[in-house]
């Protein structure tokens, strides 16, 4: 990698609780980092590449569903000391 921000929209910090809905059931989360394209999702077990999942997420003033998709996972934390979950774009139809 070049460290060159590929993002399109810039994200904003925050730190909203979140619940994706999966196949497999409900799983709670956190958002660390959001825009209008995607987010980085805290979570202590990420979700396997490439699926999609519907996340509901709970900021301050109104809550919001959207579908989302995995494009990229930490899965325990790298030596950087980077917390454990996933990178996700947001699927608006």
């Amino acid at each position: 990698m070049d460290g060159k921000e590929r993002r399109l929209q810039p994200r904003v910090e925050v730190n909203w609780p979140v619940t994706m809905l999966t196949a497999e059931g409900t799983i709670p989360g956190e958002t660390r980092d959001i825009s209008m394209q995607g987010a980085f999702i805290y979570c202590e077990k990420p979700l396997p590449l490439s699926e999609r999942f519907v996340l509901s997420v709970k900021a301050p003033a109104a809550s919001m569903q959207v579908m989302a998709q995995v494009v990229w996972a930490n899965n325990s934390g790298s030596a950087k000391q980077e917390p454990s979950g996933m990178g996700v774009r947001f699927i608006w139809s």
